[in-house]
């Protein structure tokens, strides 16, 4: 059997060291100066941040859970999970269905099929805009995520590794010192061996992983390109579609003043001394009639004239005092403030 002591008794003195730390026992520990550890910071913040904006905006290409999950198994198999027709198209089609039904010669069937061919259209524009968002965003970032910061993750955690082997060199070369009478000259020349040993690969790993780090300038500076592309992709996608549905719009011969006048909301009126109300926790809105706002804000109450606040509310609508935008939130994310006298 093979079995190499030297490398046994070095697992057992990391292993002792890292138990001694864990249970507050050693005293003396390396400590990293103040720019590594704000470069460590700032790698910590860049992977969960990255996680999260790529999570965010796989939903934002795909709401539905199961039609992501669906994509992704397609994708693994190598298939075109693009040729799948999305929500817009399947939307077209039964328009589309429905006014050939009916009649293309009707005037309500002929407009189903417009706004059938309109809403295919617009399918089209999405995935085209799924695709160039995936190249241009997500891909890139999740390269980073499985490639850059896996090896810095690995440098990282052989680092520890190396630390760990450094303080226990020196507790070894600490007790050999103080019981120098009683140690042979041959064993404290090994521990002072081991500790340069272990000194220099430390020191070595040091220099590598702080080159990583300082490396991640130039993945933020890729990210913030990858940034733009997807805004630019966005801005083409609703270029796009607003194309689309103009010259639906045309089509069925409304106009601008009549699609308006049906689509605009009627403002509520507030009261003259609007109550206020402070968000107790962060709120990502869901659809167009919420409002995402932060904890800590002060917000206004939106209320009609002599309407009273009800405590059955389950939303309340509320408005950001500087930016004017409106919208409804749970009623147990605000702290109502009481009237001033």
């Amino acid at each position: 059997m093979n079995f190499n002591l030297k490398a046994a008794g070095t697992l057992f003195s990391r292993a002792k060291q890292f138990t001694e730390e864990k249970l507050g026992q050693v005293v003396d520990r390396t400590e990293y100066d103040d720019n590594f550890e704000q470069l460590l910071a700032r790698a910590d913040r860049t992977k969960a941040w990255t996680e999260r904006l790529t999570s965010h905006v796989d939903t934002v290409l795909q709401p539905n859970p199961n039609e992501r999950l669906e994509s992704f198994i397609l994708t693994k198999l190598d298939q075109k999970a693009l040729n799948k027709p999305n929500i817009y198209e399947q939307l077209g089609y039964c328009m589309c269905e429905a006014g050939n039904d009916f009649g293309p010669s009707t005037q309500y069937g002929s407009a189903l099929i417009k706004c059938g061919q309109c809403h295919q259209k617009l399918g089209l524009a999405h995935k085209e805009f799924i695709q160039s968002a995936a190249i241009g965003f997500m891909q890139p970032l999740k390269s980073f995520l499985d490639g850059e910061m896996k090896s810095l993750t690995k440098e990282r955690r052989t680092l520890e590794i190396k630390r760990l082997d450094l303080d226990a060199a020196r507790s070894k070369q600490k007790k050999a010192k103080m019981t120098n009478s009683n140690v042979p000259m041959a064993m404290a020349d090994s521990s002072d061996t081991e500790l340069r040993q272990a000194q220099t690969e430390f020191d070595r790993q040091l220099e590598i992983t702080r080159l990583m780090l300082d490396g991640l300038n130039n993945s933020h500076g890729h990210h913030l390109r990858c940034l733009n592309d997807l805004v630019e992709s966005e801005l083409q996608y609703h270029r796009q579609s607003v194309q689309v549905l103009e010259d639906l719009r045309k089509q069925l011969g409304l106009s601008k003043s009549t699609s308006n006048s049906s689509t605009i909301p009627s403002t509520p009126r507030t009261v003259a001394t609007p109550r206020t109300a402070t968000v107790k926790f962060d709120y990502d809105a869901s659809d167009i009639n919420e409002l995402s706002v932060l904890a800590k804000e002060t917000v206004n109450i939106v209320l009609d004239d002599n309407e009273k606040l009800s405590d059955d509310a389950e939303w309340i609508t509320i408005e950001k005092p500087y930016s004017k935008e409106r919208g409804r939130v749970p009623r147990g994310y605000l702290r109502i403030d009481s009237l001033s006298s």
